[in-house]
């Protein structure tokens, strides 16, 4: 389950190689992405559990009764998600670049907000229509050596509509489950780049204060950002492994 505004092109290096090593992968886009419904929320944006439980009914469609749920940022909050209200679909689940909350995050606040001078925020182009192109090429800058996907990446947020940047941030900026992650059972890894500038190491901390009734792997990725599984060819790789060594070899 791809992170805010990722898409599909996220995982499209990493989940071939899933696939690769014997797994049926599955990526879909959640609404406001890619050729999905992207319906008018009112003010409270897509919530994170109207998010999981379109996840659900995919795998109602799918036939798919169980899972390996992985998830990145918001997708990670989508996962973390599921494996509470539909803990008999989970057979595991791992979280990559996450945290507990969005509420109160510093840098998905600035993307709702602006600067109010090189960027205005969510709002300030209303009369645009249009994210500024300025905006679009910083948010999908990354170091990945492949030139199909850096095209690919800033082609996927050109085709968002101005108003679903307003329908997923207010979404994430909900959500908090402080109040529930003693609830996440079975096994769970949890990957996380110490260069992520969006959720740092203290809301590491917040997560593994939060995972007390699961199986919890933690994994650190001394050079890796916050979309660690696709910082380069090389981390897709790195992530992939660590995956698939999770799913067959899971903690006791």
């Amino acid at each position: 389950i791809h992170g805010i505004t990722d898409g599909r092109v996220s995982w499209s290096q990493a989940a071939p190689l899933m696939a690769g090593k014997g797994y049926r992968c599955y990526v879909p886009e959640y609404r406001g992405n890619g050729k999905t419904d992207k319906p008018d929320p009112g003010p409270g944006g897509y919530l994170v559990d109207t998010q999981a439980a379109d996840i659900a009914a995919f795998m109602d469609i799918l036939k798919l009764e169980k899972a390996h749920i992985v998830g990145h940022s918001l997708g990670s909050f989508i996962a973390q998600r599921l494996n509470i209200l539909y803990p008999h679909r989970t057979l595991s689940l791992t979280l990559i670049a996450s945290a507990v909350r969005g509420a109160g995050n510093a840098l998905v606040s600035w993307i709702r907000d602006g600067d109010g001078k090189d960027y205005l925020g969510i709002h300030g182009y209303d009369k645009e229509q249009k994210m500024p192109e300025s905006f679009l090429k910083g948010w999908v800058e990354n170091t990945n050596e492949d030139p199909d996907f850096q095209a690919a990446t800033l082609e996927h947020v050109r085709q968002i509509p101005y108003p679903v940047w307003d329908y997923l941030v207010t979404g994430a900026l909900a959500y908090d489950n402080s109040g529930d992650m003693h609830k996440i059972n079975g096994s769970v890894l949890v990957i996380w780049g110490a260069k992520d500038v969006v959720f740092t190491a203290q809301d590491q901390e917040a997560l593994k204060q939060g995972l007390v009734n699961c199986r919890p792997v933690y994994i650190t990725i001394p050079e890796g950002s916050h979309n660690v599984h696709w910082d380069s060819r090389k981390a897709a790789e790195e992530t992939a492994a660590a995956i698939d060594n999770f799913i067959r070899y899971p903690p006791r």
